[in-house]
């Protein structure tokens, strides 16, 4: 080949070749679409009409609990309720695990029910609850009050009561993954919170983590006046999937329902809180995590999470069998769309503060372990191309 038409080629190679890596690098940046989950309205619609939750049965679990008296860690009423809960879902086809652990000079038991799906390879969504209810009152307007348990009918069983009626809905839904039930201990005593969970998260080996797809927590989730905040720290892609599965259900204000009727205001996730719960120990174990939760029970309060918070006013006659119910609903409906499922960490909300303080501001992004692997491969790609057409040019500048 003529020298100067030798040349020309390969300038012409190299041009081409730095093209495709501008048009590669930001591909290699951009985030990989997280799966095929149905986004659209229309497809979680044909699904909501198979949902079948119960608030009435579930608000029947919360007085049934609160009826065995204060659920504190080794007391009568939270071994009455290990034991209930032990029977009735072993009965019904679940694997039940309780685990022991000493901390904070007590001992705490952790509940763990799972549902096995045929063909799951261990592959798990994590539904989660604390069933102990505060030893203390310390939020009473009454002093003399402060030094009691408080009842726990929603801070404590109404998560409990949302999952335990899931448990009769679940093995009729044939999912490719397990269902796994946890039932945490020692949230909330004393001074001391998340135990349990943290015990639970500690425990956890490589592989658990690494097929746990989400880890789904329900706190507070049954005040009458419901108004379900955005949690942080939590997985975006768990948010988002949450705001559209309550869109569909008609519990964001500004989307219309299934039956095109506007949306209630119950899912306010443009509000921000900052919360040290359970799901925290998931998510820095790189677990996809979100907390469904209602920050604000009773009327607003400094310093708390609303006036009935950590009071003897904690009673079943402040939960409501409608909130039990849209609750449920969210959660069923995830679960019948796999919403839970194929979730890519990175770009999560940040930390929370403590429990009692005032939500966080900031934009800082987290990276952790759970990485992207076609980001790696295009970046690699665009590597080797960028690096090949300097190669080049300086072969064509010797030739």
């Amino acid at each position: 080949m003529h020298q100067r038409n030798r040349r020309l080629f390969h300038r012409k190679r190299l041009t081409v070749l730095l093209v495709l890596g501008l048009v590669l690098i930001p591909l290699s940046m951009a985030e990989e679409p997280t799966t095929s989950w149905p986004m659209e309205v229309d497809a979680l619609c044909e699904r909501v009409e198979e949902l079948r939750f119960d608030g009435s049965r579930a608000n029947a679990t919360v007085q049934w609990q609160v009826s065995l008296g204060p659920r504190v860690p080794e007391s009568n009423a939270s071994l009455a309720f290990r034991e209930h809960v032990n029977s009735t879902l072993s009965q019904a086809g679940w694997e039940v695990e309780q685990t022991v652990h000493a901390r904070h000079g007590m001992n705490l038991t952790n509940i763990e029910a799972r549902w096995i799906a045929p063909g799951s390879q261990g592959r798990q969504v994590v539904l989660a609850a604390h069933y102990d209810s505060r030893n203390i009152a310390d939020k009473d307007l009454n002093e003399t009050n402060r030094s009691l348990p408080v009842p726990g009918a929603n801070d404590g069983a109404s998560g409990v009561a949302v999952l335990l009626e899931l448990a009769t809905i679940v093995p009729e839904l044939n999912l490719s993954y397990d269902v796994v039930l946890f039932l945490n201990d020692a949230e909330d005593q004393n001074q001391n919170f998340t135990v349990g969970a943290e015990a639970w998260a500690e425990n956890l080996s490589s592989e658990e983590i690494a097929n746990t797809e989400a880890f789904v927590l329900l706190d507070m989730v049954g005040d009458a006046d419901l108004q379900l905040r955005n949690i942080n720290p939590g997985n975006e892609t768990l948010k988002e999937r949450t705001v559209r599965l309550a869109g569909a259900l008609g519990l964001v204000a500004d989307m219309n329902d299934c039956n095109g009727v506007a949306g209630l205001d119950i899912v306010q996730y443009d509000i921000e809180v900052g919360v040290l719960d359970d799901h925290y120990h998931a998510h820095v174990r790189n677990i996809p995590s979100i907390d469904i939760m209602d920050p604000e029970y009773g009327e607003p309060t400094p310093y708390a999470f609303g006036s009935l918070w950590h009071t003897m006013e904690d009673t079943p006659d402040k939960v409501s069998a409608t909130s039990l119910e849209q609750v449920g609903r969210l959660v069923e409906l995830g679960l019948r769309t796999d919403a839970f499922v194929g979730i890519i960490m990175g770009g999560d909300s940040t930390e929370p503060l403590q429990e009692e303080q005032a939500p966080p501001s900031s934009d800082e992004e987290e990276v952790d372990g759970r990485g992207n692997p076609r980001m790696a491969i295009a970046g690699l790609a665009t590597l080797i191309i960028v690096t090949g057409g300097l190669l080049l040019l300086e072969t064509s500048r010797k030739g």
